[in-house]
């Protein structure tokens, strides 16, 4: 788990966020497996807890999955080891990860995805390129690839991997099939295209652009930290490493203080307030960024808690541990050493401008509550959610039909498809509830409310289907928030939303038909993303009260375009 003190190699970057690849490993209806209503529940269980990020109980409930299978759930084991990870049990992680290996049996697939997502945790715990996880790992990347060579990301991480250890030529190689092939993410195209140009890239890492604003309101970014060498803590209160860890850091923190050194904490809790009340009573006296949406453990493709990340000062990163061990405070300040006594000759640091949305494709960093542009500071908006009535929920699925008396609407969703029962969608809805009022998300057509509050509408999921309840994608949604505006400025500012979460828009806000009601589509794609998203968004109002939202997403552009047909069977009866 730990780098050697006496290797004078960076640690081997795992190339890979490995809860986007956990999520691919289950997001493949080729890869489906057959399981019992009971076994079915109890999964369904455990995705509503990992959505409130209730991390203990959603990995009790994957085990009760596990149990109730006979020890046959390959995502069972999947859904464990995300846990295993988010709770820092990555020994535990990795010995699940073979054991959705052995569960998939024949279906080569899932056997694949198993193998990738646990050599991708060895080289996460791996020591120095030497350590014989090293070459675990690599022989896991190998089989993977032998059982499946569609799972062409198995083939970047290999390449990648290999060039770590300095096996150029190799890694260099494995690169190009990896460019070359049919199932190359765009994302790592781009890089990998960079690397084979200079495989030392490989090696040291620069980080990407980044711009945040910490819960004390001060701007940081790349180009402001460059000349120090930056120690990032990814980290969340409900991980017991990550609590253990706290005493180091703040050693660290005393032991650098005066030099061109900073510590930056990087939290994924869901509460703000809490985290605060944490912080204080720990004495954790460094900058801390509250990443609710995860976009900047995103960008650091974190795979696991707690994770730490030390830049070098020209940005690059240079050293990297997940998890806690023994000798993590000895390699933390060995590292830092390392890096602070190089030499730097590079650019100046810029002074931060207000944080703003990342550079990076695929995730942006803005300001918690808002930020008030002269100053760069957060600037606290407290929020008071509108909720529809609730008889919007008044809804029912029969066959392949969703039907909603209040609205008068009924909508043919694919066959074979199931819908999410409505104990999912209470855990959906109050997820999101509580991560808008946590980011503090205010926009346009927002209302001014009591003791200088917002009124935000709050768009409730009443309907959710995809053609299994544990795959990310496809699927398609349908929301309702109480709403006066109209449903063509309702779309424009949808638009504006999907722009500012990264999504790049294929097509503007336009006027469609359905029976003799306008709706108004807008379509937008995440290429970029593990796994790419291409969305849909099809808006109409009903009495002039309700926004009422079909938000179709899948994985390609022209799957959209076939799921988007189901639109046509949308009707609503009340004006």
């Amino acid at each position: 788990m730990n780098i050697s003190p006496r290797a004078r190699v960076p640690k081997i970057v795992a190339p890979l966020l490995l809860a986007a690849l956990i999520v691919a490993a289950s997001a493949n209806p080729a890869s489906a497996q057959d399981q019992s209503p009971e076994v079915n529940a109890a999964i369904d269980r455990a995705n509503a807890l990992v959505i409130q990020k209730q991390f203990q109980q959603a990995l009790d409930a994957f085990r009760e999955a596990d149990n109730v299978s006979n020890h046959t759930c390959a995502d069972c084991y999947l859904g464990m080891v995300n846990m295993e990870c988010q709770l820092g049990d990555l020994p535990g992680a990795i010995d699940d990860a073979q054991r959705a290996e052995r569960a998939a049996g024949d279906d080569r697939t899932v056997a694949a995805q198993a193998l990738t997502v646990r050599a991708t945790l060895l080289v996460a715990t791996s020591s120095a390129p030497t350590d014989e996880k090293v070459k675990e790992a690599e022989r896991e990347y190998r089989r993977a690839l032998s059982l499946d060579p569609k799972h062409s990301i198995a083939r970047f991480d290999l390449g990648m991997l290999l060039l770590q250890e300095g096996r150029d030529a190799d890694g260099v190689t494995e690169l190009k099939a990896y460019v070359s092939g049919p199932f190359a993410n765009p994302r790592y195209v781009d890089r990998a295209s960079r690397v084979i140009a200079d495989p030392s890239r490989a090696r040291a890492l620069p980080s990407e652009d980044f711009s945040l604003a910490t819960i004390d309101g001060e701007t940081i970014s790349k180009a402001g930290l460059r000349g120090k060498v930056v120690l990032f803590d990814f980290w969340g209160s409900w991980c017991p490493p990550c609590r253990e860890s706290v005493p180091i850091l703040v050693d660290l923190h005393r032991k650098f203080a005066g030099r061109e050194f900073e510590i930056v904490g990087i939290n994924s809790d869901m509460d703000e307030e809490s985290l605060k009340s944490f912080i204080s009573s720990n004495h954790m006296n460094w900058p801390e960024f509250f990443d609710v949406d995860g976009q900047i453990a995103g960008l650091f493709e974190i795979q696991g808690f707690p994770t730490y990340v030390v830049l070098g000062r020209g940005g690059t990163i240079e050293f990297r541990q997940t998890g806690l061990g023994p000798d993590t405070a000895a390699n933390l300040t060995n590292a830092i050493n390392r890096e602070l006594a190089k030499t730097y000759t590079g650019p100046p640091p810029e002074s931060a401008p207000p944080a703003t949305a990342s550079t990076h494709p695929t995730a942006a960093a803005t300001p918690v509550n808002g930020a008030d542009a002269s100053s760069g500071r957060a600037a606290s908006v407290p929020i008071e959610l509108v909720f529809p009535p609730n008889d919007v929920e008044n809804g029912d699925a029969s066959g392949s039909i969703y039907r909603n008396e209040f609205l008068g609407l009924s909508y043919k969703f694919p066959s074979a498809w199931s819908s999410a029962t409505p104990e999912v969608l209470a855990q959906l809805n109050q997820a999101r509830s509580q991560q808008m009022q946590s980011a503090g998300a205010t926009g346009s057509g927002d209302q001014p409310g009591p003791n200088g509050s917002v009124r935000v509408s709050f768009p409730e999921i009443i309907f959710q289907a995809a053609p299994d309840p544990h795959r990310r994608l496809p699927e398609v949604a349908i929301t309702v928030a109480q709403s006066s505006a109209s449903a063509q400025d309702s779309a424009r500012k949808g638009a504006e939303d999907l722009k500012r979460q990264g999504m790049a828009i294929l097509a503007a806000p336009r006027v469609i038909t359905i029976g003799k009601r306008q709706f108004f589509r807008t379509d937008a794609e995440a290429q970029q993303a593990d796994p790419p998203a291409w969305t849909a968004m099809i808006e109409t109002t009903v009495g002039q009260r309700y926004l009422v939202t079909l938000e179709i997403r899948a994985r390609s552009n022209q799957e959209l375009d076939d799921l988007a047909a189901s639109a046509q069977s949308l009707s609503i009866s009340k004006p």
